[in-house]
């Protein structure tokens, strides 16, 4: 189950493990916890940082109790930055640095270059759009319109395409011609 579709509220919820599961599924490094006590032996508590992919996340303030419920806090704390970034990101109220949809860039038609790439190509960068879209958010977008939808599919295909492009020309790979 994808870690959006996960009542993050949940109090029995395995946090540590839907962010690992987060982690893999985006093709990041497994989550690290490194924890520093706090307290005394009989009533610790805990400072906890988890390491992901390229961000750290700290708590503020010690976890009291058990080394693993302060593992669980920490994830649930990262789990809501990344929910509430990408809220929003999609709002389009703030780019954030946890972003993981990029920000559609809208350019005047005649500024760009056109561009000509495979039909397969674009409906690779239009699945992943979709997925992207419809994974990041599910139930955002269930009260947004078909054109609004389409508008934002249409925004994210065509970035994924321009980016897929712009790193192949800077890599020097030419698409073959399909």
């Amino acid at each position: 189950m994808p870690v959006q579709d996960v009542d993050v509220a949940d109090p029995d919820g395995n946090y540590k493990g839907l962010l690992i599961q987060y982690c893999q599924e985006r093709g990041l490094s497994q989550p690290r916890f490194t924890e520093t006590q706090h307290g005394t032996a009989d009533a610790p508590s805990w400072k906890v940082t988890v390491h992901y992919g390229d961000r750290v996340h700290e708590t503020i303030d010690p976890i009291p109790g058990a080394k693993k419920g302060a593992h669980q806090f920490a994830a649930k704390q990262v789990l809501d930055t990344i929910s509430e970034n990408r809220e929003r990101m999609l709002t389009g109220e703030v780019e954030t640095e946890d972003d993981i949809i990029p920000e559609p860039v809208e350019t005047p038609a005649s500024c760009d270059e056109p561009i000509e790439v495979a039909l397969p190509l674009i409906t690779s960068a239009m699945a992943i759009a979709n997925e992207r879209l419809g994974a990041s958010q599910p139930s955002r977008y269930r009260g947004v319109s078909d054109a609004e939808f389409s508008r934002k599919l249409a925004q994210l295909t065509m970035q994924i395409v321009k980016d897929l492009v712009k790193a192949a020309d800077e890599a020097n790979i030419k698409f073959p011609d399909v």
